[in-house]
């Protein structure tokens, strides 16, 4: 960005609503002010996480039209307060950011971060570098036309719980005490699968329930199916949460089942409240997890081995054991903030124009 010993500034651009993007993108924007890295953040009005950004970073709230005439003045107004803060680099968040991005030219570099699989680069005139967070993203990009000398993969990484979080009480949650719970958390939209966890506990004992942590448009379908299974009882939707660390911390087992996946962030978040994770071989989780090491893996859209993944935790002790352990291990070796932030850092000073 600038040298190691004098780090340069970095605007972001972040047009997200609320999720892991967006926890991520706090996440490291607090991990690249701790390493002296000044950053001003433009995003849309009333955002959840705003506050908690700004405890690091200049955080200026911006009104993103979609009106043709307008989207030019406000990047044309962006731009000017990007080179005003000095930046050295702007990085946009996923696509949508792309359209607001500033022109590259001397002293400032553009890079958009993809959380997700690439449909065109039709706004990306002003990107410079893609950085994935997943090769499967990068593979797909170049695989469209994207430069590959202009194309990195840098991963996520999460950070390390308080040794004071204190779980949430299961029976505030209408949870047995001896239950063992499975924890998914995402959005309710078709591509992450919900219904096969319903329908995956279903085929597992009484004393297995899940929490859903999340919202979206298939909520009432998911709570029409659970019902229709007669499982209601089980399945406990608990909405949105802020900070979903004190339930993971009460959970017993970490469930992923989506169909599409790039990365899956929810298996980091898993690994690191020190749950076992069970999860479908999408891209994502299908990279992270080694099966029957760090996790284990079933088919896509099979409820009947998804279920089967649960019972092989529940029914071995040394099981759940191991693979507690060994994701811990690969946790700390190559999602550490350290490593994620340097990666970070080494791209945003290579190559910068005089």
């Amino acid at each position: 960005m600038a040298t190691d010993d004098q780090p340069g500034k970095l605007a972001h651009i972040h047009l997200g609503v609320d999720g892991g993007a967006e926890r991520f993108f706090v996440r490291l924007s607090g991990a690249l002010a701790r390493r002296g890295v000044e950053q001003v953040a433009f995003i849309r009005k009333d955002r959840p996480w705003r506050d908690e950004l700004a405890h690091h970073c200049d955080v200026r709230e911006i009104r993103f039209s979609r009106s043709h005439i307008k989207r030019h003045l406000i990047r044309w107004n962006l731009a000017g307060q990007i080179r005003s803060f000095g930046a050295t680099a702007t990085l946009g968040w996923m696509s949508p950011a792309s359209k607001w991005m500033p022109k590259p030219g001397p002293g400032l570099r553009t890079f958009l971060r993809l959380g997700d699989f690439p449909d065109g680069f039709h706004t990306y005139g002003n990107v410079e570098r893609l950085i994935g967070n997943t090769p499967e993203i990068i593979r797909q990009a170049v695989e469209m036309g994207w430069p590959a000398d202009n194309a990195h993969m840098i991963s996520n990484f999460v950070d390390p719980l308080p040794e004071d979080l204190q779980p949430v009480r299961r029976a505030d949650f209408n949870t047995p005490q001896d239950a063992t719970v499975l924890v998914a958390l995402g959005r309710f939209v078709e591509r992450k699968r919900f219904d096969l966890l319903i329908r995956a506990v279903h085929r597992l004992p009484d004393n297995v329930h899940a929490w859903l942590i999340g919202d979206g448009e298939l909520l009432d379908d998911m709570k029409s199916l659970a019902s229709d299974l007669g499982v209601e009882q089980r399945i406990h939707f608990l909405g949105w949460q802020r900070d979903p660390s004190p339930f993971l911390k009460a959970a017993s087992i970490l469930v992923c089942p989506t169909d599409n996946e790039p990365l899956g962030n929810v298996v980091l978040e898993g690994w690191n409240a020190g749950l076992p994770v069970v999860a479908t071989a999408s891209s994502g989780p299908s990279w992270l997890i080694e099966d029957g090491k760090t996790g284990l893996l079933s088919p896509c859209g099979d409820a009947e081995g998804l279920a089967a993944s649960v019972s092989r935790i529940v029914e071995s002790d040394a099981l759940r054991d191991g693979l507690i352990a060994n994701a811990r291990a690969f946790l700390q070796e190559k999602y550490s903030e350290d490593a994620i932030v340097n990666a970070y850092l080494a791209l945003f000073s290579k190559g910068v124009p005089a």
